[in-house]
């Protein structure tokens, strides 16, 4: 990853002398080229490994829930009981809030 990061942030510098000398058609490229990047500081950041590995699911409507309905995640404790289902925090404590159109990145 990093000598993919590296090769872009040199092409990143070319673009923006590039824009510099008034080449102003080059400008499109670089906002290509940071959000290119910003997904691959995140993926490094995060230790991801390669695409193939992983699923984006989007979360759906849920057709008859309304517009304003939540999905939550929880902690099963192994049992089906739902009275011993614990919801999933953050580290800080707080709730995981998961709504129409948020990804979930799942492992395969």
């Amino acid at each position: 990853m990093e000598y993919a990061i590296k090769i872009l942030e040199l092409e990143r510098l070319s673009i923006i002398s590039a824009l510099k000398n008034g080449q102003k058609e080059r400008l499109n490229d670089l906002q290509q080229l940071d959000k290119a990047l910003g997904w691959l500081y995140l993926l490094e950041e995060k230790q991801l490994d390669r695409a193939n590995r992983y699923n984006f699911e989007a979360l759906p409507f849920i057709e008859g829930r309304g517009g304003f309905t939540y999905y939550r995640i929880a902690i099963d404790n192994e049992t089906d009981d739902i009275a011993f289902w614990e919801e999933y925090k953050k580290e800080d404590g707080s709730q995981l809030i998961l709504s129409l159109g948020d990804y979930i990145l799942i492992k395969k």
